[in-house]
């Protein structure tokens, strides 16, 4: 004899146990709506669980594809920022230059003449310009 109950079996003792309702005091359509309720509320939790993880699958999804598109954004963020700073170094470092220059040149005009050959470059290419 085996343990197990095939699918009719199941039926069947179901059906007696409708059937045998009567006896306790009950009406066997109430008995077969409690059955049938509880086989409808297994089969909604199921189908609900079922949904539930093909959405929490697509959630998962969503939120990898977010934080790939945040730490793409955030290393495209880092490269322009990096250059910014280059660019900001280098303007820096020519004011720099240009402000020393300007101290050479203020310092050689307060202490000293202007020799006669300091001009002759820029001079040159204003002529070279047409400005003269």
């Amino acid at each position: 004899m085996e343990n197990s109950l095939s699918f009719s079996d199941e039926i069947r003792a179901t059906g007696e146990l409708i059937n045998f309702s009567g006896k306790w005091g009950l009406n066997e359509f109430v008995v077969f709506l409690l059955i049938f309720g509880f086989i409808a509320f297994f089969v909604f939790f199921w189908i609900v669980n079922k949904m539930s993880s093909k959405n929490t699958e697509l959630i998962v999804e969503v939120a990898n594809k977010s934080s790939e598109a945040i730490n793409n954004n955030t290393a495209a963020m880092r490269e322009i920022f990096a250059k910014s700073h280059e660019q900001t170094q280098a303007s820096n470092k020519k004011l720099d230059d240009i402000h020393d220059d300007v101290k050479e040149i203020k310092f050689s005009i307060s202490h000293k003449q202007v020799k006669p050959s300091f001009g002759k470059h820029i001079q040159k290419s204003e002529y070279e310009d047409g400005i003269y």
